[in-house]
């Protein structure tokens, strides 16, 4: 590199007194940086990582996984089937017991919750970066839908008892999982403030409120 390109890429100086602006642009800067870095691939393993914790050869892991992008597209779709997998076994354990409609819907927003407080690092990568990552060629439906129409399933087996929200079926069952994702999120970083008991509480609230607003 010569002096003139060295010239030309580096940045002028702030004149004196304008270090706010600097500091303002520095953190712009990682602003843009964290962006692009949501839009690449967000496994943040390497597949030679992985293999060393299953006990394999790494090149055993190209037998069932090309690259980063094909095994962080697979982690993320486990993850939506387990956590809805969690979610019905808690209703049809409720159901067995008798509960109604909205004891179940309880049942399945706690199982929600138990999943995300247990599998941190696989809630992260499947709601914590750009979802189009997770388009494989040809695929236009994201693995989140099958989460999705959980909740919506939930919603209507309430309805169904009769207690029904005016604000209908799909925008209830999105207040419920933004209601319950949002806390999580602030549980996680609540200053070390981690108590399970406190999740489990704010589920009750929002079960409550959902079905104290609901009419038959």
């Amino acid at each position: 590199m010569n002096e003139d390109t060295a010239t030309d890429t580096t940045r002028r100086r702030n004149p004196r007194g304008q270090g706010d602006r600097l500091r303002a642009e520095i953190l712009a800067a990682v602003a843009r940086l964290l962006d692009q870095k949501l839009t690449g691939n967000p496994l943040p393993v390497s597949l030679r990582e992985v293999a060393r914790e299953v006990g394999i050869a790494a090149q055993s892991m190209y037998l069932h996984f090309a690259d980063k992008d094909q095994l962080a597209r697979a982690v993320a779709e486990d993850g939506y089937q387990r956590v809805v997998a969690a979610m019905r076994d808690a209703d049809a354990q409720a159901a067995a017991r008798g509960a109604d409609a909205g004891e179940r819907l309880r049942a399945q927003a706690n199982a929600f919750c138990t999943f995300a407080r247990t599998e941190r690092g696989v809630i992260r990568l499947m709601f914590g970066h750009n979802s189009s990552s997770f388009g494989a060629p040809g695929q236009t439906t994201h693995p989140a839908r099958l989460l999705w129409l959980q909740w919506v399933d939930a919603i209507r087996t309430c309805e169904a008892e009769g207690l029904r929200r005016p604000d209908g079926t799909e925008q209830t069952a999105m207040l419920l999982w933004s209601a319950l994702f949002g806390r999580f999120a602030l549980w996680t970083s609540s200053f070390g403030r981690q108590d399970a008991q406190e999740l489990a509480t704010f589920v009750d609230r929002v079960v409550d409120t959902l079905l104290r607003d609901a009419h038959r």
